[in-house]
């Protein structure tokens, strides 16, 4: 088997493209193109990482003709399974094939789309003696005729290092202090903004909320230049959005996912 073949299959086995590429340690842009033939540097390096990484037996595993594996990694002789279970089987099989293949359009689509508007901003601020958008890298281009705009935002990643537990501490504190009769809404907006989700995270959002409260008391105040300090940026990611201005002149932003399809 072809190492480009196996770096096929490894993509497909991890779930994305991403996932590969950090496996791999190289970018989701450089897996990208070379798996749609657009790589000019030499890709000896890769191959030989890819075979290192994923040519093992799991990546080469055979099923016998004739057997299915199941679950639980058991082989069943086909002939054993109920002709529901495998018309289902195969139509898993093929609805995850199609969705593969489009997720990798969409990931090359935005690979492209982010180096051909880099290059454009840096052609423009070449030829004008100007760089185009703000200081965070945020910035929108219209066409010609102000039917189409193409955006590009970038966003922080933000979380909380030990010194949110001293905020927590202090707050409360405060709602020991405080009757408990008193300010209901205000308590149940700190109870909720330090509820983790399910990877026990915090939300970001909510707990930079409370700030917003106006709440006079030396304790509440602490807590808050405790909630600031805490606060630390992990990282940025870059969205790009396209938007079509309807009749009405409103821009809509066209779907690319299917949450809003």
């Amino acid at each position: 088997m072809s190492w480009t073949r196996l770096l096929h299959q490894a993509v497909a086995a991890e779930g994305s493209m991403a996932a590969a590429a950090r496996k791999l340690g190289y970018s989701t842009s450089t897996i990208s193109r070379i798996m749609a033939g657009t790589y000019s540097a030499d890709t000896g390096a890769v191959a030989a990482k890819v075979k290192e990484i994923y040519g093992s037996t799991t990546m080469n595993e055979n099923i016998p003709d004739g057997y299915k594996k199941n679950s639980l990694g058991h082989l069943v002789p086909i002939e054993t399974i109920k002709e529901e279970d495998l018309a289902r089987d195969e139509f898993v099989l093929e609805a995850v094939a199609k969705a593969r293949n489009i997720s990798h359009v969409v990931t090359t689509f935005k690979l492209q789309l982010a180096d051909d508007m880099q290059a454009f901003l840096d052609l423009a601020a070449e030829k004008y003696g100007a760089t185009l958008g703000g200081a965070r890298g945020n910035v929108t281009l219209t066409s010609f005729d102000g039917r189409y705009q193409l955006m590009r935002a970038v966003s922080d990643l933000l979380d909380f290092n030990e010194t949110l537990q001293a905020a927590k501490a202090l707050i409360d504190t405060c709602l020991r202090e405080w009757t408990s009769d008193s300010r209901p809404e205000v308590r149940a907006l700190i109870e909720d903004a330090f509820q983790v989700d399910k990877k026990g995270k915090i939300n970001a959002k909510r707990i930079l909320g409370l700030r917003k409260l106006n709440i006079n008391d030396e304790k509440w105040r602490r807590a808050m230049e405790a909630i600031s300090d805490s606060l630390t940026v992990t990282g940025s990611r870059t969205y790009f959005r396209l938007y079509e201005r309807d009749e009405g002149g409103n821009y809509r932003q066209i779907p690319l996912d299917f949450s809003t399809v």
